[in-house]
């Protein structure tokens, strides 16, 4: 069979990283296109490109930024002709705040990073997805505070993060209409200890975060080895185009 091509957007730390591991330690004829914003500081990237020999390949992805993902597209066109799985990963999360208070040029940052950086990628990676041996994938990691219905009420200052993911789904959905030969759907992880969830917790002015991740989150690995498990067995006719939760449910829109 031939090599099984991943890319993993943010895979530098926290979920992304737990990603490549989980994946090169769960699969034999493997390769993975690891996306970082500094290679060159990628440490536990390194690590465990020394511990997987020949899995891992580092390289520069910036969120948003067309001419950085088309590098990309290129290098792994120039080594593999092709792509089965992509998992756009990376995403930024740097304020909370409410409508009131959320400046517009953060807000557009969000949208940059976390909608607009997915639909950068998939144009920079149809070709190589429709190239693919296998059944192609392009999976984006979500999140359930991106519900429409079920955690908005929360007087929590999600504002940019969650609007910035709204539009992202809605991306995704629609990637997985005009393309009925892709599986494509948005994936959210639960509540984990990223990075991410470390600093809300500092961001967060309610006291409502804290106790929330404390007793609910689980840790990156947990996390990956079921995230890649959904997404490994995954198909158009059981996933495509929902809003799937880490359990195998769905979230609602």
């Amino acid at each position: 069979m031939p090599t099984t091509v991943y890319l993993v957007t943010g895979a530098n730390r926290s979920l992304g990283l737990a990603f490549v591991n989980e994946i090169a330690s769960r699969h034999t004829d493997v390769a993975i296109f690891a996306g970082a914003r500094d290679p060159d500081a990628a440490t536990s990237l390194k690590e465990l490109q020394e511990k997987y020999p020949g899995k891992i390949h580092i390289v520069k992805f910036v969120a948003g930024d067309v001419e950085t993902n088309q590098a990309l597209a290129k290098l792994i066109k120039e080594k593999y002709g092709y792509v089965d799985i992509v998992i756009p990963n990376a995403a930024t999360a740097t304020y909370m705040g409410m409508v009131l208070e959320t400046p517009p040029d953060v807000m557009l940052e969000h949208f940059q990073a976390n909608a607009v950086g997915n639909l950068v990628l998939f144009q920079a990676t149809h070709d190589l997805l429709k190239a693919s041996k296998a059944t192609p994938k392009f999976i984006p990691i979500s999140s359930a505070g991106a519900s429409l219905t079920h955690y908005i009420h929360v007087p929590v200052g999600y504002v940019c993060y969650g609007a910035s993911k709204v539009a992202a789904n809605y991306i995704t959905r629609k990637i997985h209409f005009e393309n009925d030969w892709l599986v494509c759907f948005p994936l959210a992880p639960g509540i984990v200890e990223t990075d991410m969830a470390r600093e809300h917790r500092i961001l967060d002015k309610t006291g409502i975060l804290k106790p929330i991740l404390d007793s609910a989150a689980i840790s990156p690995a947990e996390a990956a080895a079921q995230l890649i498990g959904i997404i490994d067995n995954s198909t158009r006719e059981k996933e495509g185009g929902e809003f799937v939760n880490i359990d195998g449910g769905r979230v609602t829109w």
